[in-house]
């Protein structure tokens, strides 16, 4: 075995700068530790969070409620689809009644004219 021959001073000085290390590195060690632990909680958190938000309490599946509610909204576009067909129509047969109320209105118009005329 090999030994050194070192003073006690210097001894006293190595042991406590190893000390010394060790403590530091304990403590490094404990903060990551500590870091882990408030990152794992938050985690944690959020996914109660999400579970919470996207647990299904019904009695009906998800995929059914979706499914049927795209079904609806088809059903829905189709009728405002009809609208829009039925409001075009309208439209059309008013421009039509103008134009023929407009055409009688500028008859009656020339028959009174000439009515005072004569």
């Amino acid at each position: 075995m090999l030994t050194l021959a070192v003073a006690e001073g210097v001894q006293v000085a190595l042991i406590t700068a190893g000390g010394t290390v060790v403590v530091g590195l304990i403590g490094i060690v404990a903060e990551f530790m500590r870091r882990q632990s408030n990152a794992l909680t938050e985690v944690r958190e959020n996914t109660a969070e999400a579970r919470d938000q996207v647990s299904n309490t019904h009695t009906t599946n998800l995929r059914d409620d979706m499914d049927r509610m795209h079904e609806d909204v088809r059903e829905v576009l189709s009728v405002l689809s009809q609208h829009g067909t039925e409001i075009r129509e309208i439209r059309s047969e008013i421009r039509q009644e103008r134009r023929e109320r407009l055409s009688v209105s500028e008859r009656l118009d020339d028959h009174v004219a000439n009515s005072l005329l004569h």
